[in-house]
């Protein structure tokens, strides 16, 4: 009996957090619910003979559902400090960057523009892309022209905000679209 009742907590508990609400809400309003509407509904019996597991029943969606919320919360205050602790390394990142590096983010600022096709198999772009600087905008490209990449709005005003992080031995800008370098003042 205990192997089967274990083996039914383990089914439970593989729902989902819809199905667990719903057995406790069910399992809630019969055991609440006034003798008259159980004895309209038939369900009288079932409840004065069920009881004890409609309790059982409501008590542990009640704490699955408080196990839910609380993991739900706290997997949020993770992202959030995933995500702060990346764009930090980032920021760290534009004030570290190589002529190379800075090569690629002139062209943004230098044409006011966000997106610039790019080699998807560029180490210098990868680097960018996995500091979240930059990121493929979309799968359609090809090997000449490469693939749309644009900047992320948080580097987009941060460059805008300090220009002078572009600044370098050169005043070249890059872009892999057309002519593959740019050899203009920025």
């Amino acid at each position: 009996m205990v192997n089967e009742l274990a083996k039914t907590l383990l089914e439970i508990l593989k729902l989902g957090p819809r199905f667990i609400v719903a057995f406790g809400i069910a399992a809630g309003v019969l055991l609440f619910a006034s003798d008259s509407l159980l004895k309209r509904l038939g369900l009288a019996e079932f409840v004065q003979k069920y009881r004890f597991g409609l309790g059982l029943t409501l008590v542990i969606s009640a704490a699955l559902l408080v196990v839910y919320i609380a993991l739900f919360f706290v997997g949020l205050g993770k992202n959030r400090w995933h995500r702060g602790k990346a764009k930090e390394g980032a920021i760290k990142r534009l004030h570290d960057l190589t002529e190379e590096e800075k090569q690629i983010l002139r062209y943004f600022l230098a044409y006011n523009t966000r997106s610039t096709m790019l080699k998807f198999g560029d180490g210098v772009v990868q680097g960018l892309a996995q500091r979240g600087i930059i990121y493929c905008s979309d799968s359609v490209g090809n090997v000449f022209e490469g693939f749309p990449y644009n900047i992320s709005d948080w580097a987009w005003d941060y460059l805008r905000q300090y220009p002078e992080l572009l600044e370098g031995t050169t005043n070249v800008y890059r872009t892999d679209k057309g002519r593959s370098w740019r050899d203009e003042r920025f």
